[in-house]
């Protein structure tokens, strides 16, 4: 199995043989995590998105139809992964529709070498500096630091101290100032979901959703200046 990639995938593996997550991922730093609504509620929240210059997104593995209804629509626009409980045999599917990069749950070895066979970047979730090291010791792309809300907003200083060298990816709860405290510890990215996506897919009414992306980009700005 292998991931065909374009301009937005992954570019070629450093030495260490992991995978590189796509380049608007490792740009913006920004993965809007999805809710589990049916394709059509999302679809004005992910335009209003990709419009805002939010053009990263993870949606649950488990529906394979509604992912290839976003795919279908947004593929060129936008960089889409996957993220939940997976299996084995659901790595064919993603190769098929060419998902970006997925954010697996509880990931078995043999889950996250078929990931990597497929050329599909992954990052396996840990919480724990002990977790976190033993993930990316066992060659994770990057680390699911989920639920980052566990800890303070300092909690990305505290990991990148004790798991030296590991990328992490910080995911559930995150607000603005925890977001600039983990990106400016060196996170690769920060997923964000209700704090962004917020109600905008059950309501469809996506102002405000607007607000909270220029918020969010503000913060990577800063961060990056």
């Amino acid at each position: 199995m292998s991931a065909e990639t374009d301009e937005s995938g992954p570019i070629d593996a450093p030495s260490d043989g992991r995978l590189v997550f796509p380049n608007e991922v490792l740009s913006s730093k920004v993965i809007a995590v999805l809710p589990d609504v049916p394709a059509s509620d999302l679809m004005a929240p992910i335009e209003a998105m990709i419009q805002e210059k939010v053009r990263v997104f993870t949606l649950p593995v488990a529906d394979a139809d509604r992912r290839r209804a976003v795919l279908k629509i947004y593929r060129r626009r936008a960089v889409i992964g996957v993220h939940g409980v997976m299996a084995v045999d659901d790595v064919q599917g993603l190769v098929n529709d060419k998902v970006a990069f997925a954010l697996p749950v509880a990931a078995t070895p043999d889950l996250l070498d078929a990931l990597h066979q497929a050329g599909i970047p992954a990052a396996p979730d840990a919480l724990t500096p002990t977790e976190v090291r033993a993930a990316w010791g066992a060659g994770a792309d990057a680390v699911q630091v989920a639920p980052a809300d566990m800890g303070s907003a300092s909690y990305g200083d505290i990991l990148t101290r004790m798991a030296p060298g590991a990328a992490l990816i910080p995911r559930g709860g995150i607000g603005s100032y925890a977001m600039r405290r983990w990106l400016a510890a060196g996170a690769l990215a920060v997923c964000l979901d209700d704090v962004l996506v917020g109600d905008a897919c059950e309501d469809g009414v996506v102002s405000a959703l607007r607000e909270r992306c220029r918020s969010v980009l503000q913060v990577v700005a800063d961060a990056d200046a």
